[in-house]
């Protein structure tokens, strides 16, 4: 058996593969190899054998390194779209006076993966919340193992999607001669990476901005409350860039990593970027001014989204540590005043830094490495993932338990089934309410560039007039007492 565990992060910009083993004092990454990314589009393996060339690539160059074979991986999960709900439960255990333990507490957790949903839909990760008793409610794992008792509730809170994105993953794996060993989310995965144990216990928001997507994952003493994807990365805002300004999709994004900015505010007027191609010839010029002014219009529009994911959440007032931003796209200029300004939270930027061992490989101490290295740490020392082990586990009942119905029917067969009425109830309930966030959006950009151009209206207006009265009057102040 290998001391070593390896991950793979099919991530829309890279793929990056990161090995790592159990020391006395943590966990060491003694291998990180990334490549650009292809045949993959927001998280979702759309050419298999553009995919399982890079993967083949990046396992021959661990190997060698490594000098020693890797035969199973963990995997991210992520996508275009993630749902979450609650899942409660009631188990009967047929003898009360018996301690819980925490191999009960497993088999309860490994039956929620059993759930079946509409629409070749899967569970991704099922976290339990909270637990109560006859005599304790709400109680957390730890307190819950060795107490005693006929009846034990459990609420779970399931993230599923569609189910080939996982197929996808073990199609790749197997056809590369390699096993999957566990899928766990992706946010998760970076939430464990970047953010400190104090952050995760008191209260924490982890926002990935990625090339094609940013994930939020909501952390609450060491539980992961709540998981979302929203649609736009730093891809979008290079696309709005290049739309704006008329120039090619490669000096949009060049422009925006050496002179972007998050802020207009902040930006130096009437300077013009001139861009020269290879024969020193004109390939158009664009106003800082203009593209701070386009990428604080996407940015907006992103962490407008996050917000209303955090108030969603209903634990908008409970993130003490506040946000953390990390991800390849999240390095631009005044980003960190940008969010402050529309999360009211604390804010701070963060890498893979104190999760890991000081003497591991140094590109896993980067941003991009993230997702990577997080995956490692939830195989070595799982915290806040419950993901199941393909190799080991089985789904199976407590053997000294028995379950009511979740939605109060008595047959045992339905009762992993969700109510597809009520599914469909709810995803109109959320259609509903993303349209509400998109008028939200609207309004609030209206309302930005009408506040820009009443500024240049009123800029325009002072230059015409000279100074005013009180300038005046300072200045001859100012003159007297000379």
């Amino acid at each position: 058996m290998s001391r070593y565990a390896a991950a793979l992060d099919f991530g829309s910009a890279k793929i990056a593969l990161a090995v790592g083993e159990k020391t006395a004092s943590g966990v060491r990454i003694v291998s990180y190899h990334d490549t650009p990314s292809a045949g993959i589009e927001c998280g979702e393996i759309v050419n298999d054998y553009k995919v399982e060339e890079i993967v083949r690539k990046l396992i021959a160059q661990a190997q060698e390194e490594l000098q020693e074979e890797i035969g199973e991986l963990t995997v991210g999960l992520s996508g275009r779209v993630l749902h979450g709900r609650e899942l409660p439960c009631q188990i009967n255990r047929t003898d009360p006076k018996a301690y819980i333990t925490d191999e009960e507490v497993r088999q309860i957790t490994r039956a929620r993966y059993n759930a079946t949903l509409e629409d070749g839909n899967a569970v991704f990760e099922a976290v339990p919340q909270k637990y109560s008793t006859e005599e304790r409610f709400g109680i957390n794992h730890d307190e819950l193992i060795g107490m005693v008792g006929g009846t034990l509730e459990a609420t779970f809170k399931i993230f599923y999607g569609k189910k080939q994105i996982l197929d996808r993953r073990m199609t790749v794996l197997d056809n590369c001669g390699l096993k999957l060993k566990k899928a766990i989310l992706a946010p998760v995965a970076s939430a464990r990476a970047v953010l400190t144990r104090p952050e995760m216990e008191n209260g924490v928001a982890l926002v990935d901005i990625g090339r094609s997507s940013t994930e939020v994952a909501i952390i609450k003493d060491n539980i992961v409350r709540d998981v979302a994807i929203i649609p736009f990365g730093g891809e979008s805002v290079t696309a709005d860039i290049k739309n704006v300004t008329g120039i090619t999709n490669q000096w949009a994004e060049t422009i925006k990593i050496l002179h972007g900015r998050c802020c207009e505010e902040y930006a130096v007027e009437n300077k013009k970027l001139i861009l020269k191609n290879e024969n020193d010839t004109d390939d158009g010029e664009v106003e800082i001014s203009l593209l701070a002014r386009v990428i604080e219009a996407r940015m907006s529009e992103i962490f407008d989204a996050v917000r209303y994911v955090i108030e969603q959440s209903g634990y908008a007032s409970k993130l003490t540590s506040g946000v953390v931003i990390t991800g390849g796209s999240s390095h631009l200029e005044n980003i960190l005043q940008l969010a402050g300004a529309l999360l009211g939270q604390r804010i701070r930027l963060a890498a893979p830094q104190n999760a890991i061992e000081g003497n591991s490989v140094e590109d896993a101490f980067d941003v991009y490495a993230a997702t990577a290295v997080g995956l490692v740490l939830e195989t070595i020392d799982p915290l806040l993932s419950h993901a199941l082990e393909f190799r080991k586990e089985t789904v199976a009942q407590p053997a000294k338990t028995t379950e009511s119905s979740l939605f109060g029917k008595e047959d045992e067969e339905e009762e992993e089934i969700f109510d597809a009425r009520a599914e469909r109830e709810r995803r109109k309930e959320e259609e509903r309410k993303a349209k509400e966030l998109r008028k939200q959006q609207d309004a609030l950009r209206k309302q930005q560039e009408a506040e820009r151009k009443a500024r240049e209206k009123a800029e325009k207006k002072k230059e015409k007039s000279g100074p005013s009265f009180f300038d005046l009057l300072f200045s001859d102040s100012d003159n007297n007492n000379a």
